[in-house]
């Protein structure tokens, strides 16, 4: 007879752990849904409406350290290649350059600069694109070669995307 009340506690004591869970489960569910809420009326608040309506071309907005006033920006073709290493690797990179004030550049140099660019990302192996440091060196090379071939006429260079698949 002994063995009877301590069967009754235990299935007391597990309907009580029960809805413990039940209501400690429920308390984090609300705190989940309100705090959902509260993120999505501060997304919201931070979204800017777009009309449909609107006859002006979408403004790129760019850093206004990368691009003087008086600039203006070329944005050249898609380069996709294969690259050195791994041989069964591609890159696609999408490109812009800025030239500097008061300066032309003519449609058949803007090609030779994008053909040396698809030059030098032949060359390049995915080891030498990984990471922050890579993409500042590609971008550092990039530019002096930009430089070179345009007699010193491109200010900056704004990589859009950069992509590499293997």
């Amino acid at each position: 007879m002994a063995e009877e009340p301590k069967k009754e506690e235990s299935i007391v004591q597990k309907e009580n752990s029960v809805k413990i869970f039940l209501i400690v489960g429920l308390v984090l569910t609300l705190v989940a849904a309100i705090s959902g809420w509260f993120l999505g009326a501060w997304v919201s608040r931070e979204m800017v409406p777009i009309s449909n309506s609107s006859k002006e071309p979408p403004v790129v907005k760019t850093p206004e350290y990368l691009v003087a006033a008086d600039s203006h920006v070329v944005i050249l073709p898609p380069i996709l290649t294969n690259i050195a290493m791994p041989e069964n690797a591609w890159i696609r990179m999408e490109v812009s350059l800025i030239i500097k004030p008061n300066e032309n550049i003519e449609a058949t140099l803007t090609a030779d600069i994008s053909n040396d660019f698809l030059t030098f990302l032949r060359q390049v192996t995915i080891d030498q694109v990984k990471g922050p440091s890579g993409l500042m060196n590609l971008r550092a090379d990039l530019l002096d070669r930009a430089r070179i071939r345009s007699g010193n006429k491109v200010s900056n260079i704004l990589i859009s995307s950069l992509v590499v698949e293997q």
